[in-house]
C-alpha cells in the first residue's frame, strides 16, 4: 500500500462525499486528529455488540458489511463499501452498540477518529454539526427508499473500486439467490451472472452465454462500469449451472495471457491467412480463418463476429500467429523469444 503523508489527509478527507461540503478549517481539524490504520487481509474493523468508539473513513480497500437479516440466519453480506465511504456515523454519536460486522477481505486502510473528538467537534463547530446532520438525514432517506423497494438490491458499486471475483465468491458461498448485473458507464447492461444454490448460471453478456460470457465479463469488463447484486425469489431449475471456482481459474488464466498479447498485437492490426492449415483443426480455429479469409481485419473485429469471448479469440489468434497460420501487419513478440517481423 502507498504511504500517506500527513499533508495528504485533507485531500483524502475532502474527496469523501461525507466531508466534501465542509469548510477547509473543519477538514484540517479532521486531518490533524485522524489516525491512519493499516488493516490486514481478513481483518475485522468492528463486530456486532461492540460499543461504537470511533468514526471510520475508508482510504483503501473494500469493506464487507455483514449483519443478521433474519433472526437465526447468522451474519450475511449486505453491502460492500469502497474508498471514501464513512462507517459508524450514527452509532459514534449515540454510543449504542454496533449491529453489523465490518471486515476487509483483501486488506485496506482507514482514517479513524475517536468518539470523544467527534462529540467535541459537534459541540464546537456549527459547520461540522450542520453537515453531519444533513448527511445522516440523507442516509436515513436512502434507507427508507431501500425498504420501500423491499431491499431487493443491496450490493453495488464501481468496478474500479471492487474486486468482482471476491464479490461473486461471497455471494455464492452465502447461498444467495439473485443476479449480479454489470453495466457500462452509460448505464447500459453489459452482462449478468445469476446465482443459486452456491452455483452460477445462466450467464449472459451481449450475444454470449455460459462460460464465454463469464470470461468476457471477467477479462474485458466495461471501463468505468458498475455492478449491482439483486436478491431474487427462488429461481426455476436450469440446466445452465456451473461451479464458480473452475470458471474463475480459467478466467484468471486467460486474463493474464490476454493482457500480454494485447500489448503485443493491437485489436485493429489486420490479420491475413498465410495459406497454412492449423494443426489443432479446432472449430474456433476454423471459424477464425473463415472470417479472416472473407474479410481481413483485426482480431477484435473477428471476436465481435464470433460466439466467443475476446480473451478466447485473442489467445487462439496468438497460437495461429506463432504457428504462422496467420500473419499481421505489425511486428509481434512471442513471450520469451526474439521478435518476429510481420
Amino acid at each position: 500500500m502507498i504511504d500517506m503523508r500527513q499533508d495528504d489527509l485533507p485531500r483524502a478527507i475532502g474527496e469523501s462525499a461525507f466531508f466534501k461540503a465542509m469548510v477547509p478549517e473543519v477538514r484540517s481539524a479532521l486531518a490533524d486528529h485522524g489516525r491512519v490504520v493499516v488493516h490486514r487481509h481478513g481483518e475485522l474493523l468492528f463486530k456486532p455488540k461492540e460499543p461504537a468508539t470511533a468514526l471510520f473513513l475508508v482510504l483503501e480497500g473494500v469493506v464487507e458489511i455483514c449483519r443478521e437479516v433474519e433472526a437465526g440466519d447468522g451474519l450475511r453480506p449486505v453491502a460492500y463499501l469502497g474508498p471514501g465511504a464513512v462507517l459508524g456515523e450514527s452509532k459514534v454519536i449515540t454510543g449504542t452498540a454496533l449491529k453489523s460486522q465490518a471486515r476487509f477481505p483483501e486488506g485496506g486502510r482507514t482514517i479513524q477518529w475517536s468518539r470523544p473528538f467527534i462529540l467535541r467537534l459537534v459541540y464546537e463547530s456549527r459547520d461540522f454539526s450542520l453537515h453531519y446532520l444533513q448527511n445522516i438525514a440523507r442516509r436515513l432517506e436512502g434507507t427508507f427508499a431501500s425498504l420501500d423497494s423491499r431491499g431487493t438490491s443491496n450490493l453495488g458499486g464501481m468496478l474500479d473500486h471492487f474486486d468482482l471475483p471476491t464479490i461473486l465468491q461471497t455471494v455464492v458461498e452465502a447461498g444467495s439467490a439473485g443476479v449480479v448485473e454489470i453495466r457500462d458507464k452509460e448505464g447500459a447492461t453489459f452482462g449478468a451472472i445469476h446465482t443459486r444454490n452456491r452455483r452460477v448460471g445462466p450467464i449472459l453478456c451481449g450475444t454470449l452465454s455460459g462460460e464465454e460470457a463469464f470470461i468476457e465479463i471477467m477479462v474485458s469488463p466495461p471501463p468505468g462500469g458498475t455492478f449491482r447484486f439483486s436478491a431474487m425469489p427462488t429461481q426455476q431449475e436450469t440446466e445452465e449451472s456451473y461451479h464458480l471456482q473452475p470458471l474463475l481459474f480459467e478466467a484468471v488464466r486467460i486474463e493474464d495471457e490476454f493482457k500480454r498479447f494485447v500489448g503485443e498485437v493491437p485489436q485493429a492490426a489486420v490479420l491475413r491467412h498465410t495459406g497454412r492449415l492449423p494443426e489443432d483443426e479446432s472449430r474456433i480455429s476454423e471459424q477464425i480463418l473463415r472470417q479472416v479469409n472473407a474479410r481481413p481485419s483485426g482480431w477484435g473485429a473477428v471476436a465481435d463476429r464470433l460466439p466467443y469471448s475476446k480473451g478466447r479469440i485473442a489467445l487462439k489468434v496468438r497460437d495461429l500467429l506463432i504457428s504462422e497460420v496467420l500473419e499481421t501487419e505489425v511486428p509481434y513478440r512471442v513471450s520469451g523469444t526474439v521478435e518476429r517481423p510481420a
